[in-house]
């Protein structure tokens, strides 16, 4: 019987497939319990929906009631009220899901007449005042009514509500700021320079209002024992390449499960995979990731693109030069502050937190190959 390959790396993993996050599931759940907010920033690609869905999922089955809203991409408050109404519409069931088909016609009530095969739908107007956005934000109040227990609200991508309006996180806290009796809430968001804006920026309204959490690349110790069981479970044998997988992959979620994917598929039945299985398996990943890899770099400026170059190759750290004066220090700050809030670098923990490491390794790995066209 052919085996399906194990190892899923175009969205979100399920909570099976979900290496380690022990410690921060516990710390989100935790703070939730506790009644108070926290904040989760990490990289796309990075686990952090996956994290998140665990949480969700776990505070279910605590006797909570979890609501996931991803704000991804979101220009107005009208979408911002539009997402979180599909959040409590996917999540509420039974009785609570009854009750809901009333709240949203009390909530919105104008309707929409499809045309065609299309069926009648109702759909928040593109001009939702702040009223309106209000009321869905109040809505954890009235479910606590009905259900007497606690609410967990999840927010992704939460950044991405400046881009709605300036002043949208104002709104948001004159409402939830009265719910912490009831109600916590994740503000979970991929870029480092926003989300900083929205909670380390005393002249904001979420100003120290959620605690931080971070999310740390994958335990090479768990990660090697997942892989391998991965591997063992389905007749095959991860071999010598297991230890240069976690050398190029370095604990970057996403890209390990695709480098693990592309090595099961590289080894047969009878022969182990080792370091040549690995090797080509980074060279395919690097060809099909080519055309992203060249719109990341063309958006970068040529500041930008010389550090990562010097970093990619080993070279650094820049914190130093960065903290000289002059035009060339004021420019290398200027970009690594760039790339450090687009999460396109992170700062090390060590030493003394006085370098900076590429984010995807692969991305660091087609640079310092001279990316190549071809």
């Amino acid at each position: 019987m052919a085996h399906v390959n194990p190892f899923r790396y175009t969205g979100p993993v399920g909570i099976d497939d979900l290496i380690d996050r022990d410690t921060e599931t516990t710390d989100l759940l935790r703070t939730a319990r506790e009644g108070n907010n926290s904040r989760l920033v990490a990289p796309r690609r990075f686990g952090k929906t996956s994290l998140l869905r665990r949480v969700a999922g776990e505070a279910l089955a605590d006797g909570a009631t979890s609501v996931y809203v991803d704000f991804f991409g979101v220009v107005s408050n009208a979408e911002i009220a539009a997402r979180i109404e599909t959040a409590y519409v996917g999540s509420l069931q039974g009785p609570l899901a009854r009750w809901m088909d009333g709240v949203r016609r009390t909530l919105r009530p104008s309707i929409t007449l499809g045309g065609g095969a299309v069926p009648i739908s109702a759909k928040v107007s593109a001009n939702a005042s702040r009223t309106s956005l209000e009321q869905w934000l109040a809505l954890p109040e009235r479910v606590h009514q009905r259900t007497k227990g606690r609410l967990l609200v999840i927010f992704d991508e939460f950044q991405d509500v400046l881009a709605a309006d300036p002043n949208t996180d104002a709104v948001i806290r004159s409402v939830i700021q009265h719910q912490g009796e009831f109600a916590s809430y994740v503000f979970a968001g991929s870029h480092y320079g926003l989300m900083n804006e929205l909670f380390a920026n005393p002249e904001r309204a979420l100003y120290q209002q959620a605690r931080a959490v971070s999310l740390p690349p994958l335990p090479s110790e768990d990660t090697a024992v997942f892989i391998a069981q991965r591997f063992s479970d389905t007749d095959k044998d991860v071999g010598r390449a297991l230890s240069s997988l976690l050398d190029v992959a370095a604990g970057h979620p996403q890209r390990t499960m695709l480098l693990a994917h592309d090595v099961w598929e590289l080894t047969g039945k009878e022969t182990p995979a080792d370091e040549a299985t690995t090797a080509a398996a980074v060279d395919g990943a690097l060809n099909s990731l080519a055309d992203e890899f060249r719109a990341v770099w063309s958006r970068m400026t040529v500041a930008e693109r010389q550090i990562m170059a010097a970093l990619s190759a080993g070279q650094g750290p820049y914190s130093r030069v960065a903290g000289q004066g002059g035009r060339g220090g004021s420019q290398t700050k200027t970009a690594l502050d760039a790339l450090t809030e687009r999460a396109d670098v992170t700062r090390d923990a060590a030493p003394v937190g006085d370098g900076y490491t590429i984010v995807d390794p692969l991305l660091a790995e087609w640079i310092r190959r001279g990316r190549s066209e071809t």
